[in-house]
């Protein structure tokens, strides 16, 4: 039995030879790995220097060549946990960099959008600090300030800050900076969101250029993302064909609607086709062509009835379509299928200030304002509320000038109008104030009216009242009011009905003469879609001297070219009139027909986001053929523009030629007129 002394000796050796020997294996495993990274298998490199680390893990120099395989393998926070407190500036920087991906690929667990930058803000502090750290170094390297500068422009960009995103790249691109493709594309996102897309243009196509080819077939890659963004720079940019053709290219692109996947080749949706298809459906609504918009939409909502994106999508553009009860109908299921959907909650909003359910939008406003009043769709919807609610002008002021006057014509004249209406009361009512005045050069003399009046409207979703009385000056003192309804039981049918004491709708011959005349009237209609629909309008008149008037006219809408900045519609419409009366002071046919056709050319001359520039041309041919007075060709032409500086206020100018006949004489008029119109909001 050896000595105690000995024992302790043989047992150091003995763990002096196993150091020896780790020692020993892991110089061997360490130099495999550092030979098989030359030799470019960068996996097998891994695997021995992991293996290395195993039986030296204190050893600097493995832990520096274990991080060095991580980061080519793109692993830089496995890469900054084996350094440790070793990590130099270089790995944090890559470390933070994908931290940011991570916030920017991750969704946010939270739908609260004021929770939206919980995972970019410490990833753009982080960025911040390491920047200022490697400014301050001796001497400070450039490349790293320059790749941590463009992590920053990205993470600012994802932050919303917007300017200081294109600041950063300005920053970059000053410095000498080849600036990546993805740096690129998030400032022309930020240049996009500021309102300058041709600037985003610009620096999508630069981003698309700098792709290579694999990266351009690369599915998971930016390629789709970058041109997306640019079919939204080219649209908002007013380059309608150019976005088409954009989204032409994603479609071709994206592939059938199925692909086979596994062995068994199971066929699986092709997500990228869907999302093509919705692209193109909104570009052709952003166009206002609804129409083709709804063509492609509504067979991919039937296709997928439970994605709730895109049932919301399909409302808006039946909203478009002239359907506010399905597009209503619409955004309640999806808010069904997705209830914490930030931006359907917002939906829901629109669709309740469509269908005049303030109250209830309000209600529905208010958590949306304080969880994120800084949202720009939150800002639009709050504004057109604001609008529905709010106080309103409409001022119109026009001029009459008339050419070989025939003896019942209207003769030279003008007309002004002003009507005020109040804010909502509940929602529901409002006050409404009126004034007009009107003239007409006769051979008699000089007709004129005057009136001042006010009355009461309620509007409920489906139903809308009108009761409104007035005092009448000039040819003839008298006072007269009005009640009329409007029910909408369906997104299609329209039914009108309206009484008048004293109706205006008197010529102005007649209260030259002292009559006046009851009216009374109805009529329906049935609209298709936002440019189809036809009607029928019956209104019976009771005039002081004892004529009685029965009128039908029966009209209809039809756009034959829906394209962006450009619309044609044919207006078609045949009036009847008889009276029992013949001979009175003011035109009275015992019987006539007016057939004709309005040809009416609309074009956008100048857009840029909510400031509209249109011009319209109308031109109208007819016969008018009056009992004992035989046919007459009719007609007349028609030039306005319209200017829209924001949504609330239109300003409309415009120039009118008519020529008809009154008793077979013909009389040639010229009108100018001017309209606007003017939401105050709350």
């Amino acid at each position: 039995m050896p000595a105690p002394g000995l024992a302790e000796a043989a047992r150091a050796q003995s763990g002096a030879d196993k150091r020896s020997d780790a020692g020993t294996d892991a110089s061997a495993l360490l130099e495999r790995g550092r030979a098989s990274l030359r030799a470019g298998d960068r996996y097998a490199a891994l695997a021995a220097i992991a293996q290395a680390r195993r039986f030296q893990l204190d050893n600097a120099e493995i832990a520096q060549a274990l991080a060095d395989v991580l980061m080519e393998l793109g692993a830089s926070s496995a890469a900054a946990h084996a350094l440790g407190a070793r990590a130099d500036a270089g790995v944090r920087s890559r470390v933070a960099g994908q931290r940011l991906r991570w916030a920017i690929d991750i969704p946010p667990l939270s739908p609260d959008p004021r929770r939206r930058f919980d995972d970019v803000d410490p990833a753009l502090a982080r960025l911040d600090e390491l920047l200022a750290e490697a400014r301050a170094a001796a001497p400070p390297d450039a490349g790293l300030i320059t790749r941590l500068q463009r992590d920053r422009a990205v993470a600012l960009r994802h932050r919303e800050r917007w300017k200081e995103a294109v600041d950063q790249v300005g920053l970059l691109r000053a410095t000498g900076d080849a600036v990546p493709a993805y740096v690129l594309q998030a400032e022309a996102d930020a240049l996009l969101a500021l309102r300058r897309p041709m600037d985003a243009r610009r620096v999508y196509e630069e981003a698309l250029q700098r792709l290579s080819p694999a990266e351009r077939k690369d599915e998971d890659g930016p390629w789709r993302s970058m041109m997306t963004g640019r079919a939204y720079a080219e649209t908002e940019s007013e380059d309608f064909d150019a976005a088409f053709a954009t989204v032409d290219a994603l479609l071709a692109a994206a592939g059938p609607p199925w692909r086979s996947a596994g062995e068994l080749q199971t066929p699986r949706g092709n997500d990228t086709w869907l999302e093509a298809q919705a692209l193109d459906a909104a570009m052709r609504s952003y166009a206002d062509m609804p129409a083709a918009a709804w063509a492609r939409i509504a067979p991919l909502e039937r296709g997928a009835p439970a994605l709730p994106w895109l049932r919301a999508q399909a409302a808006d553009v039946a909203a478009q379509q002239g359907w506010p009860r399905q597009a209503e109908d619409g955004i309640d299921i999806a808010a069904a299928l997705a209830p914490e959907d930030f931006g359907i909650r917002v939906q829901q909003v629109d669709s309740d200030t469509r269908r005049h359910r303030l109250l209830r939008a309000e209600e529905r406003l208010a958590p949306l304002l304080e969880q994120g009043a800084d949202i720009p769709r939150v800002q639009q919807v709050r504004r057109e509320l604001d609008a529905a609610m709010g106080p309103s002008v409409r001022f119109e002021l026009g001029g009459r000038h008339t050419d070989s006057q025939a003896l019942q014509g209207p003769g030279n004249g003008g007309e002004v109008s002003l009507q005020v209406e109040s804010s909502t009361f509940g929602g529901t009512w409002r006050l409404i104030g009126l004034a007009d005045s009107s003239s007409d050069s006769l051979e008699e003399g000089r007709a004129k009216r005057h009136r001042v009046g006010g009355g009461v409207q309620a509007r409920w979703p489906d139903w809308k009242l009108n009761a409104l009385a007035w005092s009448q000056t000039g040819s003839l003192n008298t006072s007269g009011g009005s009640l009329a309804a409007q029910w909408e039981p369906t997104d299609h049918w329209t039914f009108l009905a309206d009484a008048a004491k004293h109706s205006p709708d008197a010529p102005l011959r007649a209260d030259f003469h002292g009559i006046t005349a009851d009216a009374v009237r109805g009529g329906l209609r049935y609209a298709w879609n936002e440019s189809t629909e036809a009607g029928l309008k019956a209104q019976y008149m009771d005039f002081s001297d004892g004529n009685k008037r029965d009128q039908v006219t029966i009209d209809g809408t039809l756009k034959l070219l829906d394209r962006p900045h450009l619309d044609v519609t044919l207006k078609p419409r045949v009036e009847w009139q008889r009276n029992s009366l013949l001979v009175t002071p003011y035109f009275n046919p015992k019987e006539s027909w007016l057939p004709s056709i309005e040809a009416q050319v609309e074009h956008v001359m100048w857009r840029v986001y909510e400031r509209t520039l249109l011009q319209r041309l109308r031109l109208t041919v007819g016969m008018f053929e009056q009992r004992f007075f035989g046919g007459n060709a009719v007609g007349g032409a028609a030039y306005e523009q319209t200017w829209r500086h924001d949504p609330w206020t239109e300003l409309t100018w415009g120039i009118e030629w008519a020529s008809n006949v009154y008793n077979g004489q013909r009389e040639r008029t010229l009108n100018g007129y001017l309209k606007l119109e003017h939401r105050f909001g709350r």
